[in-house]
């Protein structure tokens, strides 16, 4: 015959899955705080690269032009919602 286990193992077993869930949804949230700011980055780094990009266009910079073609490209694509998931083999 198997023993059933006692109200103190249940109560236990209960305290360490609240635990356990407390400490997940802490993860969760610093996690999710961690994504917003990785995202506020990443556009902070988008609009600075489209903004240089600009820039090198209105000086006619020759020699950057596959570059300025790519992030003013890649800035159309992004807005139409089809952005190329890696860059152009050129520029990797």
């Amino acid at each position: 015959m198997a023993a059933h286990p006692g109200p103190l193992s249940e109560a236990g077993a209960e305290s360490s899955l609240q635990e356990v869930n407390r400490q997940l949804r802490s993860q969760l949230e610093k996690t999710g705080q961690d994504f917003l700011d990785l995202k506020e980055k990443f556009l902070v780094s988008e609009a600075t690269a489209y903004s240089l990009a600009n820039q090198l266009q209105k000086y006619k910079c020759e020699q950057s032009s596959d570059l300025i073609n790519s992030v003013l490209g890649e800035k159309v694509l992004w807005e139409k919602g089809k952005r190329a998931d890696t860059l152009p083999e050129k520029f990797r």
